[in-house]
């Protein structure tokens, strides 16, 4: 029986291989995304804090400066939360450059399993037509 041999089996393995880059991206994409909302969170905390000091009693400059440090806050977190936005965009696009990379290979894989399966049931037929021709060989003739 011939061993089997997929023809596409290169292309299957340079499919694979992006598809696990494309995984390696998105990985890195989230944890980029993940570290956008840990800032982001730090700066609402700062925030918060911000505001809680509000109820002491403070001098005029001391609640300019403080006024001055909580908007100065709040442009920070809405910059953050751009970043975060822009951040999330781009695990979107990394997740679906993953899901395609890992259509193809899919794709691939079921046609080299059908292959397989073709090459298998071809080498039975063989297989068998062989034994049935060394069987009516070996079969006395009567004269």
């Amino acid at each position: 029986m011939r061993r089997f041999v997929f023809r596409l089996q290169r292309i299957l393995d340079i499919r694979e291989q992006i598809c696990d880059e494309a995984r390696q991206e998105l990985v890195r994409r989230n944890q980029a995304r993940d570290q956008e909302a840990r800032v982001l969170a730090e700066l609402e905390g700062e925030y918060l804090r911000a505001m809680i000091r509000d109820g002491g009693t403070y001098s005029a400059s001391e609640l300019v400066m403080f006024g001055d440090y909580r908007a100065s806050l709040k442009q920070r977190i809405a910059q953050q939360k751009e970043r975060l936005i822009a951040a999330q965009k781009a695990v979107d696009e990394a997740k679906e450059r993953y899901v395609e990379a890992s259509r193809d290979v899919k794709a691939l894989e079921k046609l080299r399993e059908k292959r397989q399966l073709e090459h298998t049931e071809l080498a039975l037929r063989e297989e068998g037509a062989a034994l049935d021709e060394f069987a009516i060989q070996r079969t006395p003739r009567g004269n």
